[in-house]
């Protein structure tokens, strides 16, 4: 339960304090490392604190007479947890549990409770741990081909696996068996059958999916598949020779302006003389190809041919960008660069953004019972969400909206309010960006007698006041 005025005992509501943490909020942290769960209230050096997991009885954490209890606490807990008091006159208590391990990870509630009132909120812990880089190696021959098995061990959560080949298309083909120790660490083991000499090196990667963070071994298949060849002297090479990182965070473009699309390596090293392509879901969705020191647009995409081109200030020092003139919609979404020195290569993936649109317009007609408002805002993209409000900020639950998408796919919405009390005073028309968090709105007044023979509104982003007609009744 999130937030809320305090509850007594008995049942009764009372509103003596609340907890405070965010729905959306969740705690990533690593394996073998220190996590703090955070929950913020009034004074709270005199009230019971408790931190527990599924159930009340289930406690993580109980600080209640100004000490530590841990009569209550699950055995897994003691001796690796402790309460953050630092902040207590200011309402925030935090319990920071050491030496974080796989059950740690889930759902867990803080309780505080003053006399008879309180209250509680939820926080998710995800525990994220990244293990050893997979070994590779030829097991045997099949009727058409050879078997290569890929293992890894020390994952958690479950990773997710992948097999290459040489130019980057994914296997869609394999098997793969998991298991879970003791501690909760998944070890997986996935096998490839490769049927085609010519796919050179083939790689087998395993990725973190709530660090992103991957891990991965290549193997060389000779253009004869001979068998004694794979069993006396199979070559596996690793490609943690250098890592290709990207943002952690997706980039946010305006439409029409230019953005860069960054990666660089690590360790940092001289990039000039590597292949560095930037393409979308497939490997031959080419945005830009960097070869030879020079660009390549044989492979490129039409969309793209014309609106690329490399920032080269820092490609000694491992850093290289791709900038994308004159942003369109269809830019929006994935992206993969790729970097490869002889027959080592590197991947990593990165987010477009895309967001634009205009403040909305509005219009007033006279209704039998009540008014008509019409709100209208285009070339927003992706859609926009729509709401209506009062001047006391209440949210109007009941209006339509329609929308349409114009050929370079931004968005118009038209949503109509039918405004049946005149006493709502103002009634303001907001249009979210979902991605961005950002909005517009314009706001104007409800004469009394919903008579529109002036509208008078604002713009809540840029401040300047407008004024506004709609024809007389």
């Amino acid at each position: 339960r999130h937030g809320g005025g305090g509850r007594n005992l008995s049942g009764a509501h009372g509103k003596r304090f609340s907890t405070v943490r965010s729905s959306h909020t969740k705690l990533v942290v690593g394996l073998g490392v220190h996590g703090a769960e955070a929950a913020s209230v009034g004074r709270s050096r005199n009230m019971e604190l408790r931190w527990f997991r599924s159930k009340f009885s289930e406690a993580v954490f109980i600080y209640q007479n100004q000490r530590e209890q841990r009569e209550e606490q699950l055995a897994q807990y003691r001796g690796r947890t402790s309460l953050v008091k630092d902040f207590l006159t200011q309402g925030d208590a935090a319990v920071l549990i050491h030496n974080v391990q796989a059950f740690d990870n889930g759902l867990y509630t803080c309780f505080f409770r003053m006399g008879i009132f309180y209250e509680e909120a939820n926080v998710e812990l995800k525990v994220a741990g990244v293990g050893s880089a997979p070994q590779v190696h030829i097991t045997g021959p099949e009727e058409d081909g050879v078997r290569v098995v890929c293992i890894a061990s020390g994952w958690f959560p479950k990773p997710q696996v992948q097999w290459r080949a040489l130019s980057g298309e994914k296997f869609l083909t394999f098997s793969e068996t998991q298991a879970q120790d003791s501690e909760g660490l998944f070890t997986i083991e996935t096998t490839l059958v490769v049927r085609d000499s010519s796919s050179g090196n083939v790689t087998c990667s395993v990725l973190n999916p709530i660090l992103g963070q991957e891990k991965a071994m290549t193997i060389f298949i000779p253009e004869k598949m001979n068998t004694q060849h794979f069993f006396l002297t199979p070559m596996s090479v690793s490609t943690e020779q250098f890592m290709v990182l990207g943002p952690s965070e997706p980039i946010v473009a305006v439409l029409g302006a230019d953005i860069t699309l960054p990666c660089h390596v690590s360790p940092a090293r001289d990039v000039e003389n590597m292949e560095l392509r930037w393409f979308r879901s497939k490997f031959s969705e080419a945005v830009f190809i960097y070869q030879n020191q020079r660009e390549q647009r044989e492979e490129q995409l039409a969309q793209y041919r014309g609106r690329t081109s490399l920032v080269k200030d820092f490609l000694t020092q491992g850093e290289a960008a791709v900038r994308i003139h004159n942003v369109q919609t269809f830019d929006n979404g994935l992206y993969t660069c790729f970097f490869r020195m002889g027959i080592f290569y590197e991947e990593a993936s990165l987010e477009l953004m895309v967001r634009l649109g205009s403040y909305p317009g509005r219009e007033g007609e006279k209704r039998e019972d009540g008014v008509r408002v019409v709100c209208m805002a285009s070339g927003w993209f992706p859609k926009p969400q729509v709401q209506w409000r009062a001047l006391s900020g209440e949210k109007f639950l009941t209006f339509s909206v329609t929308e349409a998408q114009d050929d370079e796919g931004l968005f118009t919405i038209e949503a109509t309010l039918v405004v049946r009390d005149s006493s709502s005073g103002n009634v303001t028309c907001l249009v979210l960006n979902p991605i961005l968090g950002q909005e517009k709105a314009m706001a104007f007044f409800i004469p009394g007698q919903y008579y529109f023979s002036l509208l008078e509104g604002w713009d809540y982003l840029v401040g300047g006041t407008c004024v506004c007609w709609a024809e007389p009744f």
